[in-house]
């Protein structure tokens, strides 16, 4: 949870509403907090989305590495990271008098805007959109005064709108996994990389069926590739990284990915799937 505060009277928060921040969805969305706007204790980012085709903003290793994980999951279909709970300022009757003050600041009367680390877009099993609100949180820092509080107010706020809420902490994310995926990231748009679709449809296939022969190690195959092309040295390991991230192979993710073990460890699928809770550990 990010607690957003307002030091010199409300022009802040409406300059943030009229920039758009914490509306839209998918490419369109404008997360409330962004790198630039607020200090961060831990490592900032900034990733581009695989499925909003915009720039994500974290403010933590635990943040990037489970939007690592959402990313991953074939249910989820958007993410919106830092969203902004703006009108929980009308929701006084959820709250009882002590949360009530929490709300707005008791010198200014500005309000104090809460946000969601996430709100994720998912489908469930019957292909209907659902909602899940997630906050990211060291384990420790739960113990300092008002946050037990502060997120109770906001699992009223959730629990009020139909929207499951929870708490993650570092223990629940999956950073083997996260890791793996970070690796493979960027690959996934070939044409980031300058490849036309029948140029990388005729490579792919080629080291496709490299693998299939099943001869030697992951790193033997990729090395066969490239002397059988001739090409620019890493472009095999690209191409490898994008059958794992379209999911066209796949391996143990939840092992380190490692390229000295042998190709039967590897699985050539017609589609990969996986399950939201398998992915992000719920």
């Amino acid at each position: 949870m990010s607690r957003f505060n307002y030091d010199f009277s409300d022009r802040k928060l409406q300059r943030y509403i009229n920039e758009g921040r914490g509306q839209g969805r998918g490419s369109d969305f404008e997360p409330f907090l962004n790198v630039h706007s607020i200090s961060s204790k831990g490592r900032v980012s900034r990733v581009s989305g695989w499925k909003t085709g915009r720039v994500h903003h974290f403010l933590s290793d635990n943040e990037t590495r489970y939007f690592y994980l959402c990313e991953w999951s074939d249910a989820v279909i958007d993410i919106r990271e830092h969203f902004p709970l703006l009108d929980l300022v009308e929701m006084t009757d959820i709250l009882d008098e002590t949360l009530v003050k929490k709300i707005v600041n008791q010198k200014t009367g500005t309000p104090v805007i809460f946000t969601n680390t996430f709100l994720i877009t998912m489908k469930d099993g019957q292909g209907n959109e659902i909602h899940i609100a997630r906050n990211i949180k060291e384990a420790r820092e739960l113990e300092k005064p008002g946050v037990v509080e502060r997120y109770e107010l906001i699992r009223r706020y959730w629990h009020a709108k139909g929207v499951n809420w929870g708490l993650v902490t570092p223990l629940e994310i999956n950073a083997v996994r996260a890791k793996n995926i970070e690796w493979l990231h960027a690959s996934r748009r070939l044409s980031d990389w300058g490849y036309g679709d029948e140029e990388a449809g005729i490579k792919l296939d080629q080291l496709l069926a490299l693998i299939i022969r099943g001869n030697g190690t992951m790193r033997n195959v990729i090395e066969t590739f490239e002397e059988l092309h001739q090409g620019e040295r890493g472009e095999g390991l690209l191409l490898f990284k994008h059958l794992l991230a379209t999911k066209r192979i796949t391996i143990n993710m939840d092992n380190p990915i490692d390229l000295n073990k042998s190709v039967e460890h590897i699985r050539v699928n017609s589609k990969g799937s996986e399950h939201f809770n398998n992915a992000v550990g719920h």
